[in-house]
């Protein structure tokens, strides 16, 4: 009967034993371990992360390459040509109207002089073109060069010289009335002949300030626009 009992005893120490080290080997879901023994996680599932290097280079911007400009949306510009400015130092140029030979000229002013001060008119140019001749006797300046021969004995010479005088000149200037603005210009400084002539023409219309001036020299000057200019 003692053995019965012993053996009874014997189990049930045993049974609470196993029931005692079962319960403290189980977590729960969400239940954090309060005991010193630990249950090692499961590390199937978690995604593994490579170490960085340290040494690996990381590639260098190419500092030679060319920015990327990011194009504006094209709902807030559109594309346009620049507007050409202006250059003050451009030359102008203007295509001359056709001259009717048919027409035929009137000489509207002229005037023989020795040249000093400025004569100056108005004209309003209607049509095209104003011609201006010009015939000149310009008063010849003497004197005596002299030097040395380079032949023989180098004796001493003197020859006479003449030339137009170098203080001569002529000069026809073209404004516009309105702005007096220079529009043409014609300058002979000084002559080189003891007679000179010619003609220039002017091709634009408008209302014209003309002025012409001069020294030393005998000029006349002959001035001459198409007869439609008087109707």
């Amino acid at each position: 009967m003692r053995v019965k009992i012993l053996l009874i005893f014997m189990a049930i120490i045993l049974i609470t034993a196993a029931l005692s080290s079962g319960c403290t080997g189980v977590q729960l879901p969400g239940q954090s371990s309060n005991t010193g023994n630990s249950v090692t996680p499961d590390n199937s599932q978690t995604p593994t992360v490579s170490p960085v290097d340290p040494t690996e280079a990381i590639p260098d911007e190419d500092v030679n390459a060319e920015p990327t400009e990011t194009p504006l949306p094209q709902s807030y510009v559109t594309p346009a040509t620049p507007i050409p400015t202006e250059n003050e130092n451009t030359l102008r140029y203007h295509i001359p109207p056709p001259e009717n030979d048919d027409d035929g000229y009137v000489t509207i002013f002229t005037e023989s002089k020795q040249l000093s001060g400025v004569t100056a008119f108005d004209y309003f140019l209607k049509t095209p073109p104003m011609v201006f001749y010009y015939d000149a006797t310009v008063p010849l300046v003497n004197r005596t060069k002299t030097g040395t021969s380079e032949f023989g004995e180098k004796e001493e010479f003197t020859v006479e010289v003449s030339y137009p005088s170098p203080l001569s000149y002529y000069k026809i200037v073209v404004y516009d009335k309105d702005t007096s603005k220079v529009l043409a210009e014609y300058v002979i400084d000084p002559f080189t002949k003891e007679k000179d002539r010619g003609s220039f023409k002017y091709l634009s219309p408008g209302n014209l300030h003309v002025e012409i001036m001069g020294a030393i020299a005998n000029v006349t000057t002959e001035i001459e626009v198409p007869k439609s200019n008087l109707g």
